[in-house]
């Protein structure tokens, strides 16, 4: 079995990803969701730490549960759950199944997107759990 071309895939861990899902003929459906992520930008600014995303996209982010808990030193963990619960709605009801992050640079299925606040969501809690 050949490994999986994971190009356009997002890491969340050492051998942990959000598979991408296809846009083919779907890229002008594409909604723009930088408003719906309100508070949670803190956080994902912080973990632009790769590249910056106008020129490396969502590969210039670091989604790995280290980078998010070091992230985390810095910002209200109960503010940032608060935050993702409201993004995660938001993406969940927008209008597209395609969205766009014009500040990330990136285009992804809803699936995908809403997979990555799960993700995000998840090292809050497991953050908050570990009294850090």
């Amino acid at each position: 079995m050949t490994e999986r071309d994971r190009q356009y895939d997002i890491q969340i861990g050492d051998d942990a990803w959000i598979e991408f899902i296809s846009l083919d003929g779907r890229y002008e459906q594409a909604i723009d969701i930088d408003p719906l992520l309100g508070e949670l930008w803190p956080l994902i600014c912080l973990l632009e730490t790769h590249c910056v995303a106008g020129c490396c996209g969502m590969d210039a982010y670091d989604f790995t549960r280290e980078a998010v808990e070091t992230a985390l030193r810095e910002l209200d963990r109960a503010q940032l759950h608060a935050a993702c619960a409201q993004a995660h709605s938001a993406v969940a009801a927008a209008a597209s199944d395609v969205l766009l992050s014009n500040t990330m640079n990136h285009y992804a299925d809803k699936r995908v997107f809403l997979q990555l606040l799960d993700h995000l969501d998840e090292c809050i809690v497991a953050q908050d759990a570990a009294g850090a």
